[in-house]
């Protein structure tokens, strides 16, 4: 089975941080970010024959991985913490204070791996991609940099040894293989592994989870319709009961008109926002503020003159694309449409909860 890396896998690294548990003296054990759950999370997707949203690393910048609070890295905590919630996970800790050789009668983690290996490729033979625990750490304080891959396929090299395929979360967008070595199990993405095991695997199905376009480099046109997603939340910028909302679903889409500005928009253009859609609780209207609030104005308003109108700021300027980060500023006041979980927000600072961005369409 063929798994395209970039529709399958996070468009981002795992670059998150956790702390897992503080052992007695208040010593903590973290996580190398949420490996577990960007796996955990693939499979899932894989299995319910969905991709992972797309969300690029620049989207997120200074960060590069969304923040607390988005609906991706939320539903990549819960993950990561049922990943850890396997009788298989106790071999982050326990292969971490094993020798790599055996001693006597205590098998090391050469030969533990040796024992997992038969299994992972029946799996994989049989079409059925598995996650693998990985190994580096040789202390229990250390055993948080242990790591969590998927893996996809394997094959045998010229001298018959086998050549692993992974996805792994360290590495968005492309495939990794693994293969032994005297030292050990090296990555083609550079990294040495110790060793590995067959990880449990908890499957669940994934909630709604809004992604940005996969068009990235579509200009944006006067005149044609986007979806809308708030970087900051992860939620869709949709129309519920005549007020503009922040929802994991919608099918509201977005029309930027400039009706005396070019056709393709770019930095600084002056658009009204007119809201459409085909779901029960959509309406239609322009965008705008009332009194600070973000609001729905009347039906008519792609033709009324008078309808608010907003200023497209481009981050790092120039064209609008799909795949660009922008600000909404309100011309009329000056405020910026933001958002914060439980919906849309005004604000006249500029900061990570004012970026939008175009939404993935299926």
């Amino acid at each position: 089975m063929r798994i395209d890396p970039v529709r399958a896998g996070y468009a981002f690294a795992n670059r998150f941080v956790n702390v897992v548990v503080r052992l007695p003296g208040g010593a903590a054990v973290r996580t190398a970010g949420r490996c577990g759950g960007m796996s955990s999370s693939v499979l899932d997707h894989l299995a319910a024959g969905r991709d992972v949203p797309s969300w690029p690393a620049a989207l997120f910048a200074p960060g590069r991985v969304p923040p607390d609070g988005h609906l991706v890295a939320e539903h990549l905590r819960a993950r990561q913490l049922d990943s850890f919630r396997t009788l298989s996970a106790s071999r982050f800790i326990t292969w971490s204070v094993l020798p790599d050789a055996d001693r006597g009668p205590l098998a090391g983690v050469r030969t533990r791996t040796r024992r997992e290996l038969p299994g992972v490729l029946r799996a994989l033979a049989q079409g059925r991609p598995v996650v693998l625990g990985m190994v580096v750490a040789r202390h229990v304080l250390r055993s948080g940099d242990n790591h969590q891959v998927v893996a996809t396929s394997f094959t045998r090299d010229d001298a018959g040894g086998v050549v692993l395929t992974l996805l792994d979360p360290n590495t968005p967008g492309r495939e990794v293989t693994l293969v032994e070595t005297p030292a050990g199990w090296r990555a083609s993405n550079g990294r040495l592994w110790r060793g590995f095991f067959h990880h449990a695997y908890a499957p669940r199905t994934p909630p709604p989870l809004p992604g940005a376009s996969r068009r990235p480099s579509a200009r944006v046109r006067s005149g044609a319709s986007l979806a809308l997603v708030h970087v900051a939340t992860g939620r869709l910028l949709v129309v519920d009961a005549a007020r503009p909302a922040l929802r994991a679903t919608g099918t509201t889409t977005w029309t930027p008109s400039a009706p005396d500005g070019p056709e393709l928009l770019g930095d600084g253009a002056v658009v009204r926002l007119v809201a459409g859609g085909t779901g029960p609780q959509d309406g239609t209207g322009a965008l705008g503020l009332d009194g600070g609030v973000p609001v729905v104005t009347r039906d008519d308003a792609a033709s009324d003159p008078e309808a608010p109108t907003w200023r497209v700021v481009v981050d790092g300027g120039r064209t609008w694309r799909e795949g660009s980060r922008v600000r909404l500023v309100d011309t009329a006041t000056g405020a910026l449409l933001g958002g914060a979980p439980d919906g849309p927000t005004a604000t006249f600072t500029p900061d990570a909860s004012t970026w939008w961005t175009a939404a993935d369409r299926p």
